[in-house]
């Protein structure tokens, strides 16, 4: 696994994403074991925990602590390693299955291989004997296997790997060779396949560098394609008359190079190797290093699990695990990095409060060691401080994971997560805006306070729909017809819609539409996109976050945050003209239009707003029983700024639209460092509500705490009776009815808090 920040984006590990900070604090306590379920009325902890750890050994499909030992080794290691005592170390730490290498990125092999290139210093099998002590010791096991990255074969072979246009061999981080799946690699590989599932014991593969062209153009926008000699003779046979190299002119071209060499190096290889995998072990799992940000549909459904670095907030919202649970991938794991642990000495709270950041989202955490066992390490071949710190990471998770199966979310504000329009920015070169957008309206969402879900387009449908009290579009430009008239409907029954930029301005074969298809549910029609602000004189957009539109306040409630003065971010804007909605906001243009090529700029900072106005920017329209919120410009890819505007207005307006919200968490004072999710049980007689303070990893593992958080929830749809916390301390709390609604109040927190709400018998 690489360990690289990649350009243009926020910090990442494998892929393109590292997980941001949560916070911790406050001992935890442990819990008392002499109160009984059928006493409480609660779900017993200890009797819970006393029955996970009696199942035996957990598979890498069930459980909630997954361990990694990096192994990307050198020439120079020579695996002076004490395996049974690491092991025995892993165990103590709370591990339930290990990942093992069988081929690192320096394209060594840890077994005895017969068709790869072994580690020179490879004495004995590695991979053997580490899984054979695992599974003695109760643990299952998994094997890593580096795919794309393999500098041994491309050293050896330069003809193997990926190439760009000007013939010159393709690098990940200076460091790592990337192979082309088009060239006899892939041979290589699948032999190797052959190899690893017909003689060990390995429940689980685990494919990372996979698809890392598409990796790369998705996280920065790298070019995606291959020009080796095998992908060029590839292309031109299945498609004689169409030469590789020409085709890219166009953009119809590009698209459908990128949709065959998409397939061919991810869909069919992925095929490919599952087979050989299954042929030997049925029940193989087959699990990929990334999400739906990088990989197509077909992807996604292939695989038994989906790993990911969860996108990274500055105040630690596992936002990649809310967008997998959306894309209905209810196995979804995610990295926790460590540092290295014979570096330095370094807070173990902030791994644990960023694996907490996790499970409050129920996704299953996968703890990530930077080369925790290597030759005569701490006199034994493996880190003591690392253990030791992998030990406090799931001091929460190891006592709350057994009562987290099965859960299910309480379902309030859902965000559509359109690979229609991912798709067709990926078409136009334009890949990251779709992840800004998805991931700024996640974060934004989240201050608000409610439930926030991620709806995989394929999901909307009018049922699903009708679970929802809110439903945002962010910067959503394709829309199909039906979908469309699936939220049409939804509003006019009742549902709150929130819109912004050129939404829907494309229709689902891809032709521009004159205007909203939602035009009635906004109160708007489109007029144009002014372009001029944002863009230079030669088109391009400019660079950073330049601010090219302001907004100003037109005195409505819903922008009364704002009311001061004006507010500015990047991005086109779009004209619209009313027609039944009430204006909100209006644009405030600059006073000049930059042209710095033609030495025509303002001083060191962007133009600032000047007199004239350009109509309508925020309408707010009321439609049948429902509402609607349209923002005409990229307000949520804006996100990616931290401008202090955005990230508070957007809750506040959320907070004014649905006023009564199913449930709601607020601290006490407010902080982003606070998040909280409702998720029913599985015998949906308690929701459990999981709180988290993650300000410890903004603070470098200082903890600083709140006095007070408040729950609140519908009382017509949630008929709570009592409320109970049973981590890290069991407290029954006092619930009082006010107004309608029932409210719970924690006072003083721990960093992680779980807790149980207790529903009426139906």
């Amino acid at each position: 696994m690489s360990h690289k920040k990649f350009p243009s984006l926020m910090p990442d590990r494998r892929t393109f994403l590292k997980i941001a900070g949560s916070g911790a604090g406050g001992a935890a306590l442990l819990p008392r074991t002499t109160t009984l379920a059928a006493e409480t009325g609660y779900p017993n902890l200890a009797q819970l925990r006393a029955r996970h750890e009696a199942a035996g050994i957990n598979p890498p499909l069930k459980t909630y602590r997954m361990m990694e030992w990096e192994s990307h080794t050198p020439p120079e290691e020579h695996f002076n390693i004490n395996f049974e005592a690491a092991l025995h170390a892993a165990k103590d730490a709370g591990a339930e299955a290990l990942m093992f290498y069988s081929q690192d990125h320096w394209g060594y092999a840890h077994y005895m291989s017969d068709v790869a290139v072994r580690h020179p210093n490879l004495k004995v099998d590695n991979l053997g004997t580490e899984v054979s002590i695992a599974n003695k010791l109760g643990m299952s096991a998994a094997t890593y296997y580096s795919l794309q990255f393999n500098n041994q074969m491309v050293l050896s072979h330069p003809d193997y790997g990926w190439t760009n246009e000007k013939g010159e061999l393709q690098r990940w981080d200076a460091r790592w060779y990337i192979a082309c799946l088009d060239s006899p690699y892939r041979q290589y590989v699948l032999g190797m396949m052959n190899e690893i599932f017909s003689r060990y014991d390995i429940e689980e593969l685990f494919l990372d560098i996979f698809g890392i062209q598409f990796v790369g153009y998705h996280s920065s926008g790298r070019n995606p394609f291959c020009f080796c000699k095998y992908t060029v003779d590839a292309w031109n046979k299945d498609h004689p008359g169409d030469p590789y190299r020409e085709g890219f002119k166009t953009p119809e071209g590009y698209e459908a190079r990128y949709r065959w060499h998409e397939k061919r190096s991810m869909t069919d290889i992925l095929d490919e190797i599952i087979a050989t995998a299954r042929k030997y072990r049925p029940n193989a799992l087959i699990s990929l290093n990334g999400g739906p940000e990088s990989f197509p549909d077909d992807i996604m459904k292939k695989v038994s699990f989906i790993y990911a670095e969860p996108i990274t907030t500055t105040t630690g919202i596992s936002i990649g695990s809310i967008l997998m649970r959306g894309y209905d991938r209810p196995f979804y794991q995610a990295g926790v990095f460590s540092q290295y642990g014979y570096l330095d000495m370094y807070p173990g709270s902030i791994p644990r409060v960023e694996a907490d950041a996790l499970i409050l989202q129920n996704a299953r955490t996968f703890f990530v060691g930077n080369a925790p066992v290597v030759s005569d390490v701490d006199g034994e071949g493996f880190s003591k401080r690392w253990f030791n710190v992998a030990k406090e990471t799931w001091g929460d998770v190891r006592n709350v994971d057994s009562m987290l199966e099965g859960i299910q979310p309480v379902l309030s504000t859902a965000m559509l997560y359109s690979v229609s329009t991912r798709a067709a920015l990926d078409a136009q070169n334009r890949p990251v805006d779709f992840r800004f957008s998805t991931v700024g309206a996640l974060e934004s969402l989240t201050y608000a306070g409610r439930p926030v879900e991620s709806l995989a387009e394929f999901r909307l449908t009018t049922d699903e729909l009708a679970k929802y009290e809110a439903l945002v579009l962010p910067e959503v430009d394709l829309l199909s017809d039906a979908h469309a008239e699936i939220i049409r409907n939804w509003v006019k029954s009742g549902g709150t819609l929130v819109a912004s930029h050129k939404c829907g301005l494309w229709d689902e074969k891809r032709q521009a539409r004159t205007n909203f298809p939602l035009a009635d549910v906004f109160g708007v029609d489109y007029e144009s996109e002014e372009r001029k602000y944002a863009y230079t004189s030669e088109g391009v957009l400019h660079p950073g976050n330049f601010t090219s539109i302001y907004m100003e306040s037109t005195g409505s409630p819903l922008a009364q945050l704002l009311s001061v003065s004006t507010v500015g971010l990047p991005g086109s804007f779009v004209r619209i003209k009313r027609t039944t909605a009430e204006e909100v906001m209006r644009y405030r243009l600059p006073f000049m239009v930059e042209d710095v090529p033609h030495n025509h700029w303002f001083n060191w900072g962007p133009p600032p707003p000047g007199t004239e106005t350009a109509g309508t920017a925020v309408a707010y329209n009321r439609f049948g029983k429902g509402q609607s919120l349209y923002i005409g410009v990229p307000i949520f890819r804006a996100m990616q700024t931290k401008l202090r505007w955005i990230r508070q207005w957007i809750p506040d307006f959320m907070r004014q639209l649905v006023k009564e919200p199913v449930a709601e968490l607020r601290p006490d004072p407010f902080t982003e460092y606070v998040h909280g999710t409702f998720f029913y049980d599985k015998t949906r007689e308690h929701v459990l509500v999981q709180v988290l303070n993650t300000v410890e990893t903004a603070m470098n593992g200082e903890y600083r705490g709140i006095p007070r958080l408040k729950i609140s929830v519908d009382g017509k749809r949630l008929k709570v009776t009592g409320a109970r916390t049973v981590w890290p301390r069991e407290e029954d709390l006092q619930v009082r009815q006010q107004a309608g609604r029932i409210e719970v109040a924690l006072q003083n927190p721990s960093r992680y808090t779980a807790l149980f709400l207790k529903l009426a018998k139906a």
